[in-house]
């Protein structure tokens, strides 16, 4: 598990220098696998960067769903989402198997 030492909570989601190199490295990645003459084009960069958010975001309930099969509390998940207890369990409960009814499991 993520912990921040000198905090009680887990780290919530931050950018700065390597966030930002990761990203930049992905963009020029999947413009390549496409095929695009991306660089300096401002809707290269849009379409290449929306499918990368896209897929995140897609990505993002299972994430939660093996965060919490792994015994990661609501709170915890929240902190790592950067939102709230009540938010990440209202958003994503639907998505864990554990956090589920029997009759939402169908």
């Amino acid at each position: 598990m993520i912990r921040e030492p000198r905090r009680d909570h887990y780290i919530e989601p931050a950018t700065d220098d390597d966030t930002r190199a990761v990203l930049g490295s992905a963009i020029e990645a999947l413009g390549t696998l496409r095929g695009l003459e991306w660089v300096g084009d401002a809707g290269a960069t849009l379409h290449l960067l929306a499918s990368l958010v896209a897929e995140a975001t897609e990505r993002v309930p299972r994430a939660v769903a093996d965060a919490r099969d792994q015994d990661y509390s609501w709170a915890q998940v929240a902190d790592l989402l950067g939102v709230t207890r009540a938010s990440a369990w209202q958003r994503y409960a639907a998505h864990t198997a554990r956090d589920r009814t029997p009759l939402e499991l169908d």
